[in-house]
């Protein structure tokens, strides 16, 4: 039978999968870049020169990779402490606000890319939205921390 704990281990397991998926595709980057520079670039045209995109495009890949895997990190300290049962604790309000922050650098950092390939700069507008997103539910967290702390003071 499904439950609780059968659910927080697989998101552990997808988490840990996830970050393996990232380190592999960052040996491939510069290969990934190539291709979309010639192959799949033809109807997304920026503002700058296309057979100048090769260069950023592989920066831009290698920064929200690397960004990538400390949101992976943060979620993983998140899924640790919950399956230790410390949910409305300060380190996860910690956890999600890095999340947070990580999310809204990629969204920017995609955003610049998209002078060079417009659909970027629609996944960056995308990526802010889901950090704005997760400050909200930060946001929250912090307030039910809150809750918790003055509920455990009280008789």
């Amino acid at each position: 039978m499904w439950n609780k704990d059968k659910s927080l281990f697989l998101s552990r397991i997808l988490t840990v999968v996830a970050a393996g998926v990232a380190i592999f595709v960052a040996f491939f980057i510069p290969t990934l870049s190539e291709w979309y520079q010639y192959v799949m670039a033809v109807e997304t045209a920026g503002i700058l020169d296309r057979s100048s995109m090769f260069i950023p495009m592989c920066i831009t890949l290698y920064v929200c990779d690397a960004l990538a895997l400390a949101a992976l990190w943060n979620l993983h300290l998140l899924l640790g402490n919950i399956s230790k049962d410390l949910v409305f604790v300060p380190k996860n309000t910690s956890c999600l606000r890095r999340i947070s922050w990580i999310c809204i650098a990629v969204g920017v950092v995609l955003m610049i890319f998209g002078l060079w390939s417009s659909i970027f700069a629609f996944i960056g507008m995308i990526a802010v939205m889901f950090g704005l997103i997760m400050r909200v539910l930060k946001n929250v967290f912090e307030k039910a921390v809150e809750i918790k702390s003055e509920n455990d003071f009280t008789i």
